[in-house]
């Protein structure tokens, strides 16, 4: 995303509660077909699917399969486990819909001058059929006035839930509760957290993650910063591990390389990785500028991270696999033991980066591609329309969906050419988009303020 000069927008910037998700050699919840979409961009690779049955060629305006009311407001993503459909809500008596990026720099509430909650917010668990869109259940997780405020373009019900093949784990964070629900709609088991302060109020957006029978949950804020390692029978401590306090809104991602699982972490001023299985602190990349938005991603071969916030440097780079310590680069280089490559500029904002092949691509304003090998800038280009992109990227084969903020869907071609194969006219232009797309075998989903909709 380029740079703004407007402080308003300049805020949007350091909203990132779109997180990241899964990578090509990533712990996967157990007994999770291929087909799901059980967590933050997908859960077995990092929002891409090289077996999704999306059609090779759509109409200019396709005619939803069906469209789902959603009470409330969130921008969490459509989960899906089988013919089931999970998303999060956050409903209040004089709540109002997210705005888009206009609305949010006009809004008062910008850059923290929003008033303190007054009024109760209801946190939902909503599920609802693939086949048709119906709602099966929804049930009330809690209920609390919040204990901070948030801005006019996030909502209470960002963090996206992640599913094993049996069980729905929900994380709130501006109530601080993790719940495990079933399927049928019973719940399981409750975890509480305190509440986040996050910087500006710009309320929360770290997602939880699932690793076989563990949960991560991210909450770096303003008091502290933890990332906790949670049984997912019974939500129970296994480890916590600390950081430099600071707020970001970036999700972990799971890594295997080597003979380990690495948990990486992008916060304040660093990325960081430790062991998925107690928590030691594997390394880490210090002196970055800024914190993290948009998440990290990774194939077998290095974890990539870039990311940007008024006045930084937008710092990008790439940190090899099977390396220990502290891998900073030495002032003026921009390599070490660890570190591939690293340099500035990168253009990032808030949907986090997705790797193909041998190219890493960044979305926000601009659609920028870059060598993995060596960091070099292949393309940088404004995006169709120049409206924002704000959720996620996701890649079907060798295509890539993108949603801007009006709701239109954007397919690219993946490679070192920017070609734009179709602009679908999928957007109801009373409605903001900026939650992720999730793909679910040929069925595309689309969340906007309003509603749940099913292209296919």
């Amino acid at each position: 995303m380029l740079l703004c000069p407007s402080q308003g927008i300049r805020s949007l910037l350091l909203l990132g509660w779109l997180g990241v998700g899964m990578i090509p050699n990533a712990v996967i919840p157990s007994n999770v077909r291929s087909a799901d979409w059980s967590q933050f961009r997908g859960g077995k690779a990092m929002s891409v699917v090289t077996d999704a049955r999306l059609p090779d060629s759509w109409p200019e305006t396709p005619v939803p399969a069906w469209r789902a009311e959603i009470d409330g407001s969130g921008w969490s993503q459509p989960i899906v486990v089988g013919d089931l459909v999970f998303v999060t809500t956050a409903v209040g008596s004089k709540s109002v819909k997210p705005k888009g990026m206009t609305g949010g720099v006009m809004d008062p509430s910008t850059m923290g001058r929003a008033p303190k909650p007054k009024d109760p917010v209801e946190w939902r668990l909503v599920c609802l059929q693939l086949s048709d869109g119906k709602v099966l259940w929804q049930s009330k997780v809690a209920e609390a006035v919040p204990a901070f405020g948030k801005h006019a373009s996030n909502t209470f019900a960002t963090e996206t839930p992640a599913a094993s093949s049996d069980t729905v784990y929900a994380y709130f964070g501006a109530a601080g509760i993790l719940t495990a629900y079933d399927f049928q709609g019973q719940a399981k088991w409750t975890r509480s957290f305190e509440p986040q302060k996050i910087n500006n109020d710009f309320g929360t957006g770290s997602s939880v993650v699932l690793a076989d029978d563990r949960l991560l949950i991210q909450m770096y804020n303003e008091d502290s910063a933890v990332l906790a390692c949670l049984s997912a029978v019974d939500g129970q401590e296994i480890w916590r591990a600390s950081r430099d306090k600071g707020s970001a809104w970036s999700t972990p991602i799971l890594w295997r390389n080597i003979d380990r699982t690495e948990v990486v972490t992008g916060g304040s001023g660093s990325v960081i990785a430790y062991d998925l299985v107690d928590g030691s602190e594997r390394w880490r990349v210090s002196g970055l500028d800024t914190s993290f938005s948009c998440s990290l991603v990774a194939d077998p071969r290095a974890v990539y991270y870039g990311t940007a916030s008024p006045g930084s440097r937008a710092p990008i780079g790439a940190v090899g696999a099977g390396h220990l310590g502290d891998l900073t680069p030495a002032k003026g280089q921009n390599k070490s033991d660890g570190v591939l490559w690293s340099g500035s500029k990168s253009g990032a904002g808030m949907p986090s980066p997705i790797v193909v092949g041998e190219y890493i691509y960044f979305f926000g304003n601009t659609i920028t591609c870059y060598e993995t090998q060596t960091g070099k800038e292949i393309y940088r280009k404004r995006t169709p329309g120049g409206k924002l992109i704000a959720g996620c990227p996701v890649v079907a084969g060798d295509r890539i969906y993108a949603v801007n903020e009006a709701g239109d869907t954007f397919v690219f071609a993946t490679g070192p050419e920017y070609n734009v194969l179709a602009e679908l006219k999928t957007g109801n232009k009373n409605e903001v988009y900026w939650a992720t797309p999730a793909i679910a075998g040929d069925a595309l989903l689309l969340r906007s303020s309003d509603a749940l909709y099913c292209y296919r």
